[in-house]
């Protein structure tokens, strides 16, 4: 009798336990109000020396997850130009008429596409337009003092990958985002990873 309770128990519990996830309710990643920290390397393209020595690169942003695909954002970040001439060398020498050298400040506003390609994983295609800082100036040598700074506007295209970690708020991946400096007409890159949290 026992045993036929328990055969009948087993029979009408099983499709409920069929029905049931194996972790429960499926996984949705978190979304909205957010934070990032970026480290990776910088460098321009173009100039007399065809591209710059890669340099470090920093990056810090807010941002808001306005749907489950699209996240607009605020970032800072701040690259160098190494060994790279956009001034022109002096006649008859290979000496830069300006500095080589100069750093790049970026304040930028970005809108990123989330593609999911897998639980957890997606492919995040970006676009990025904002106000660029280069000091010293690396152009036009004949207009005042070279060691001045000079302001342009930027845009820019990026691709990147994103992870959802099991951490609970906590987001990897990296990008690769090039911009182009409007004015001075450098094109930049930076490639770096990201750590991201959602609050």
């Amino acid at each position: 009798m026992r045993k036929s309770l328990l055969l009948a128990a087993l029979a009408l519990s099983t499709p409920a336990l069929g029905a049931t996830p194996p972790e429960g309710v499926p996984f949705e990643p978190r979304r909205g109000f957010f934070t990032e920290t970026d480290l990776g390397v910088f460098f321009t393209v173009g100039g007399e020396n065809s591209y710059s020595n890669a340099q470090s690169y920093v990056q810090l942003g807010i941002g808001y997850d306005l749907t489950e695909r699209l996240s607009l954002g605020a970032h800072f970040a701040l690259g160098s130009s190494a060994q790279n001439c956009f001034a022109g060398y002096l006649p008859d020498s290979n000496v830069c008429a300006l500095s080589d050298n100069f750093t790049v400040a970026f304040g930028d506003l970005t809108a990123a596409y989330h593609v999911r390609l897998a639980n957890r994983f997606y492919l995040t295609p970006k676009v990025a337009a904002g106000y660029t800082r280069l000091e010293p100036r690396p152009v036009d040598p004949e207009d005042g003092d070279p060691g001045q700074s000079i302001n342009a506007f930027n845009a820019g295209l990026g691709i990147g990958i994103e992870y959802a970690t099991s951490f609970d708020h906590f987001s990897v991946g990296a990008d690769l985002l090039g911009r182009y400096i409007i004015g001075p007409n450098i094109m930049t890159f930076a490639v770096f990873p990201r750590v991201k949290y959602t609050f």
